[in-house]
């Protein structure tokens, strides 16, 4: 059975564009149809219209690390090259077919990089050999496939871990050993939070990723300290926290070297590029009574799970809202909507409740992993409710979703694809000053070819253009969404980085809209332009 929103354009003979333009104007087509018939479509496009909100995080997690998702070979040779080239096309292929708005992108898993680094060594996991060059830039490739589909790329980089056991030995891993900047605690080793050189070499990192690449954005996932590094005399960092803040205690005196670390990379970001986001991914409970709700002034989270993160890896994501050095947070809900100790949708309403009294952006990172495991029915349908709960407590698009990870999005297509059965913006970020971006000029529409002049950013801003076509019938006025946020996303046909696009075949009389998108993702109004008759 065709969609509701198909059935009802075949009516207005814009069978072409169906899936684009009407879901969220049923009621100017009810004025063209029989009432009986739009009656029995009524709940079909009511599904459409709620299915896929013009704003709101779609990402998905690209794991580097091990080759989790990418790459499936390792090498240095050519014809390596072209292979794990390819394989990345095809995935981005699928996170465009899909709907998604963001690729999370790693670029950094152990102290070694996907791109050309003056800093770190290559990672191994793209060549089979820590420090071999491979002869190509990972993150150039991706950030320039991931925008010619209209896709956000946001370097994922984990900003502490070292090793969880192998014993690296490139001449810049000698030369941090060589430093002291390592700290050790069983198989983990991390660069040491508590030393200003170690944090500023963390900075350095991430200034070249920004400097040197388009990325939209930039993401920390949840590794810190090692797991449950002693807090006492016999910690390899004690006489380093006896030295820097005896007045402290440990555990605040650890917690706040990693606020450090961030606020250093939120200020670099503002200075260097402040079109760029900044985010990070904490594990999935957090802010309970006995931790650090009662410190930042929130209600605690009353599920039964232990806030773990707090005391044993030394991570406090409501500190760093606190300070307001993160744009949004993407904790790592990893567990079933009815989990004994850990219901999601608990845990996504206080996140939902915690950022927003903060002012920062909510993505909830769900895990397809455990659809493997069980019903696997049941488990793609939770997540399902797990994408329909979050959207019930979006305000003002100020939410989405971090899908965990890439090589498991075959198994929930046909899920996905109706959940983001429309293409979607990310969410604004209202709480960076800043003016809406200036109109695209000199708009041009040949027969399927549209054509404008550009709108030059802040410094390093990476400008963007959304592209709307409206259906012959409807006045721009009509076209307009009814909550203020520009054209109705149920006209957006995609997001452009550049200045000329191809269009689907259109019906005589279309209007079509070019919208500027800046890195705050502000959209400017929309210059016109009608298909001609």
């Amino acid at each position: 059975m065709k969609k509701g929103s198909e059935i009802v354009l075949i009516f207005i003979n814009c069978v072409n564009f169906a899936d684009k333009y009407l879901p969220l104007h049923i009621n100017q087509t009810a004025m063209r149809l029989n009432t009986r018939i739009f009656l029995l479509l009524l709940p079909l496009l009511a599904s459409d219209c709620l299915a896929s909100p013009k704003r709101e995080m779609r990402a998905v997690w690209v794991a580097t690390v091990w080759g989790i998702d990418w790459p499936s070979v390792r090498g240095a040779d050519r014809a390596t090259a072209e292979k794990q080239k390819k394989e990345l096309c095809r995935l981005l292929d699928r996170a465009e077919s899909l709907n998604f708005t963001t690729v999370y992108f790693q670029v950094r898993g152990m102290g070694d990089v996907m791109y050309s680094s003056r800093l770190e060594p290559w990672s191994s996991f793209l060549t089979g050999r820590r420090g071999a060059d491979p002869g190509w830039d990972p993150l150039e490739t991706a950030v320039r496939e991931c925008h010619a589909r209209g896709l956000e790329c946001y370097a994922w980089v984990n900003p502490f871990r070292w090793s969880t056991g192998t014993d690296y030995d490139t001449p810049q891993d000698r030369q941090w050993k060589e430093n002291g900047w390592l700290l050790r605690h069983g198989k983990y080793t991390v660069f040491n939070p508590g030393l200003e050189e170690a944090r500023a070499h963390i900075v350095d990192i991430c200034r070249e990723i920004v400097e040197g690449y388009d990325v939209d954005g930039l993401v920390f996932d949840d590794y810190f300290y090692p797991n449950r590094i002693p807090a006492d005399k016999t910690a390899p960092d004690y006489e380093l926290y006896l030295a820097e803040a005896p007045w402290m205690t440990f555990g605040d005196w650890r917690r706040a070297c990693v606020h450090k670390a961030v606020a250093d990379v939120s200020a670099m970001i503002a200075d260097t590029r402040p079109g760029c986001r900044f985010g990070i991914s904490p594990a999935g409970v957090a802010g309970k009574h006995d931790t650090s709700a009662r410190k930042w002034g929130v209600e605690p989270c009353r599920v039964k799970a232990a806030d773990w993160q707090y005391e044993e890896i030394y991570s406090d994501p409501l500190g760093l809202m606190y300070q307001g050095t993160v744009d949004f947070i993407s904790p790592q809900i990893y567990w079933p909507t009815t989990h004994s100790t850990a219901p999601y949708a608990a845990l996504a309403g206080w996140w939902s409740m915690a950022s927003c009294h903060f002012g920062s952006h909510l993505y909830s990172s769900l895990t397809l992993e455990r659809i493997e495991k069980g019903n696997l029915r049941e488990n793609i349908l939770d997540v399902g409710r797990q994408i329909d709960h979050n959207r019930g407590l979006s305000i003002d698009g100020n939410i989405g979703v971090a899908v965990y990870s890439a090589r498991f999005l075959p198994l929930v297509e046909g899920m996905l694809r109706q959940k983001f059965s429309l293409p979607a913006l990310s969410p604004e970020l209202r709480h960076r000053p800043g003016d809406a971006p200036e109109a695209p000029r000199r708009v041009s529409l040949g027969r399927r070819h549209l054509e404008w002049e550009g709108v030059k950013g802040e410094p390093g801003e990476v400008m963007r253009y959304t592209v709307y076509i409206v259906p012959p019938g409807i006045s721009h006025e009509e076209a307009m969404a009814e909550n203020g946020d520009g054209i109705d996303g149920g006209y957006l046909h995609g997001v452009v980085y550049g200045t000329d696009t191809d269009l689907p075949e259109c019906p005589e009389g279309a209007s079509i809209a070019v919208c500027t998108l800046d890195g705050r993702s502000a959209e400017s109004q929309p210059a016109w332009v009608r298909q001609r008759q």
